[in-house]
């Protein structure tokens, strides 16, 4: 086991106090490890602490990006991970037959136990996967519902456009969000259906907004009273629905 993967354990992540110190050990071992290459791979004991420190001990929905860029690897990790699963499995058929034939006895296989641990697995790779996506989904939904009153609702439409690229008129950049990289067309399509749901409800919240400044300015409410500092996020306007999305 790593040092890394040791100090991670060490770490209570639910518990509602912060391990000051805990954390501080990992900050220091990290640093004392940043590769001088920006592009290698970090270690998958890494992504798992980023992802915890954002969900404990509190939410920081704030940081809902960053952990969908983080799931988007542990979800690389997990296929990875099922791929070799049945490549053991394979090997053990091969090495079972094998030996019954009187060949390659001094290969060790997997137990009963084992291998039925590795089937189990394999098996749940399709709803691993729904359950991936789904999980991708709820975040940028609730992202986008935070973001609507947030300190930093200015990047509403930088936000938008990662989550649904080119779905922002007047926009044209690529997404900064991994989880687009491998969607399949049905994945993809659902992720349409959601910029539609998002779209319906800013399009609710703007009409409700503006009926209740109508009704304030009815009854004599001063709109100048309303603090310039904190306005209302800008409203976009989204491109018409296309089959996927466009990667």
């Amino acid at each position: 086991m790593d040092q890394l993967t040791v100090l991670m354990l060490s770490i209570k992540f639910s518990d509602a106090s912060y391990d000051s110190q805990g954390h501080r050990a990992i900050y220091n071992l990290l640093s004392s490890l940043a590769p001088s290459d920006p592009s290698s791979t970090p270690p998958p004991s890494l992504i798992f602490y980023a992802a915890r420190n954002i969900l404990f001990p509190s939410f920081i929905l704030g940081q809902i990006p960053d952990l969908l860029n983080l799931l988007s690897a542990i979800d690389v990790y997990r296929r990875f991970s099922a791929l070799k699963a049945d490549e053991a499995l394979e090997w053990q058929k091969y090495y079972q037959n094998a030996q019954k034939e009187g060949r390659h006895g001094d290969v060790r296989t997997l137990t009963d136990k084992e291998s039925r641990r590795l089937r189990e697995f394999v098996a749940k790779k399709g709803g691993h996967r729904k359950e991936y996506v789904l999980l991708v989904r709820s975040l940028v939904q609730l992202y986008i519902y935070y973001l609507w009153t947030a300190a930093e609702s200015c990047l509403l439409g930088k936000r938008l456009n990662d989550f649904f690229p080119g779905s922002i008129e007047g926009i044209d950049k690529p997404s900064s969000l991994l989880f687009h990289v491998d969607l399949s067309d049905e994945e993809a399509a659902s992720f349409m259906q959601l910029k539609d749901e998002c779209q319906r409800w800013m399009n609710l919240v703007v009409d409700w907004e503006s009926r209740r400044e109508a009704r304030g300015e009815e009854q004599g409410y001063d709109s100048s009273l309303a603090l310039p500092e904190f306005p209302s996020p800008p409203h976009f306007s989204l491109a018409q629905p296309r089959a996927v999305l466009s990667l």
